[in-house]
């Protein structure tokens, strides 16, 4: 039987916000480094009483990671992304429905990792491409569970 869900829209601010998010928990071990790399640094350099290059050079790093989100276009993300839309699953296919008429229809096995957040699911067709799915979009809770289960079913998420 299909699950379908309620129509949704993304904000390029609620996306942005979504792709921050994103960014700074891939890169949060990076973040840790280079924070832990300038604390040793600063305190080796006031014992040495020299001027902290390296903690400017680990500074500088962290401002230019934490920043990539920023410096990204918003003008190269699809316009797709923006438009309402709903979605039907079944046992078979995921297909989005837009609202300007668009329909994609994609195989679970185009799917390369589902990652379910308390308020959203990222389900993944590449390492950088993503499709957007609120849990507020269900219909009601039985529909989550069942959806949970096809992928857990389809091997794209754990539950346990």
């Amino acid at each position: 039987m299909p699950i379908k869900t309620k129509t949704f829209n993304l904000t390029v601010k609620e996306f942005r916000r979504i792709l921050n998010i994103d960014h700074l928990k891939r890169i949060r071990f990076v973040l840790i480094l280079f924070s832990a790399l300038a604390l040793v640094n600063l305190l080796l350099a006031l014992i040495a009483g020299e001027f902290p290059w390296v903690v400017i050079l680990c500074l500088l790093f962290i401002a230019y990671y934490v920043s990539l989100p920023f410096i990204v276009s918003m003008k190269r993300q699809p316009q797709l992304n923006f438009i309402n839309r709903y979605c039907e699953f079944d046992e078979s296919f995921f297909t989005v429905f837009y609202g300007d008429g668009s329909i994609v229809k994609l195989k679970y096995e185009h799917f390369v990792k589902v990652i379910k957040c308390s308020e959203y699911y990222f389900l993944y067709t590449s390492l950088a491409q993503f499709h957007y799915l609120p849990i507020s979009a269900f219909e009601t809770e039985k529909d989550i569970h069942r959806f949970d289960l096809l992928l857990e079913g389809k091997q794209l998420l754990k539950l346990w």
